[in-house]
């Protein structure tokens, strides 16, 4: 399932407001960014025609990102507009790690459904993550 969530900012510069808002595909910014704050004001700024060698970067940087409209498992990590990137971040890695052990049973050991089997699904990821260590 793909998750999406819409960045948006809203600053002022010499008297003039602008309003700047992208729905943002969480795998690329992940892939291209590692979902590092800084880079949406990147991809804010860039797609309305704004660099960073111009005063309106310096001032929409200052003011803070706000999020909206979270689709998949980013669903799950917004709360009054703030998107808690590090909780979606364990979430998704954990999904993975989930997806990976759920094949190696079902070509093992033939096994449908980890939730299925708790203690199988426990025993599995502690093999897993001691691994990683």
């Amino acid at each position: 399932m793909k998750s999406h969530v819409t960045a948006s900012i809203e600053f002022y510069f010499k008297g003039e407001k602008f309003t700047f808002s992208e729905e943002v595909d969480i795998a690329i910014w992940l892939r291209d960014h590692q979902c590092e704050l800084e880079a949406l004001y990147d991809i804010l700024a860039t797609k309305n025609g704004l660099d960073r060698y111009r005063h309106e970067y310096d001032v929409m940087v200052m003011e803070p990102i706000h999020f909206s409209h979270a689709t998949g498992l980013a669903a799950q990590y917004m709360h009054n507009n703030v998107f808690d990137i590090d909780g979606f971040l364990i979430a998704r890695k954990q999904l993975a790690t989930t997806d990976i052990l759920q094949a190696i049973a079902k070509k093992h050991l033939d096994i449908e459904s980890l939730e299925k089997h708790p203690k199988l699904q426990a025993a599995l990821l502690e093999v897993y993550y001691s691994n990683k260590g």
